[in-house]
């Protein structure tokens, strides 16, 4: 099966890649990091509005159990995609997230969508074909503005064969159809920080400090993601 070309996914500049110490401190941040949650008192209702949570790569739904759970809090429809682990964009994973996002959308109405990490990728690729069933795009430390630096380059080349050709590497850096917010972190120890935002789009990018493994359970990033989303 011929899938995406690494060359399309991953820039060979050295000087790209975050510095590989960063990567203890990622690990190390999974099993100390346990921050206290926001009071949704202080935060805007969600009034039911659906969201659908994509994953990072080689997690599942478990991974973003946390996010979803506040923004039910918050009063939001959360959901999790239901497609076990993400392995990038394959053929599998692509049709079962449009199926997965056509229920809620049925059922519930227009959906905001929330990527983690690769799972922005996915995100930012349904908005193109389904922007008029969209409310809202944000990404989590995600890598869209391809070609992108990775730690973990040599896992994702890996699976990058059996990726759908479909997916258009180029296209996901271009300007969402729909309202967007890029989060990221300059501490990031996987990817390459500058690739998972744009300063020259109408998306509102937001730094914030932290790791990259454990940015979507930064109170921060909840406080963004609640306010945003909450938007009319």
């Amino acid at each position: 099966m011929t899938g995406l070309n690494p060359a399309d996914i991953f820039d060979p500049d050295p000087a790209r890649r975050p510095p590989y110490g960063r990567l203890g401190a990622e690990v190390w941040s999974l099993f100390t990091y346990r921050p206290a949650l926001p009071s949704p008192d202080s935060l805007p209702n969600g009034g039911g509005k659906p969201v659908l949570v994509v994953p990072a790569f080689l997690t599942g739904d478990s991974f973003t159990r946390p996010l979803r759970a506040f923004l039910a809090r918050c009063g939001f429809r959360s959901f999790g995609w239901g497609l076990g682990i993400n392995w990038g964009p394959t053929p599998r994973l692509l049709a079962g997230l449009d199926r997965r996002f056509s229920e809620i959308r049925r059922d519930h109405g227009k959906v905001a969508l929330v990527g983690v990490s690769l799972g922005g990728l996915f995100a930012r690729n349904l908005a193109y074909e389904r922007a008029h069933d969209i409310s809202h795009v944000a990404t989590v430390a995600s890598p869209f503005r391809l070609p992108t630096s990775a730690n973990l380059a040599p896992l994702v080349r890996l699976c990058a064969r059996r990726y759908s050709p479909a997916v258009q590497p180029a296209r996901l850096r271009e300007p969402l159809p729909v309202p967007a917010t890029a989060i990221y972190t300059r501490d990031d120890g996987i990817v390459a920080w500058d690739s998972c935002f744009d300063a020259n789009s109408s998306d509102l990018c937001i730094e914030l400090s932290g790791a990259h493994l454990t940015l979507c359970s930064n109170p921060e990033t909840m406080r963004v993601l609640v306010r945003r989303l909450a938007e009319p």
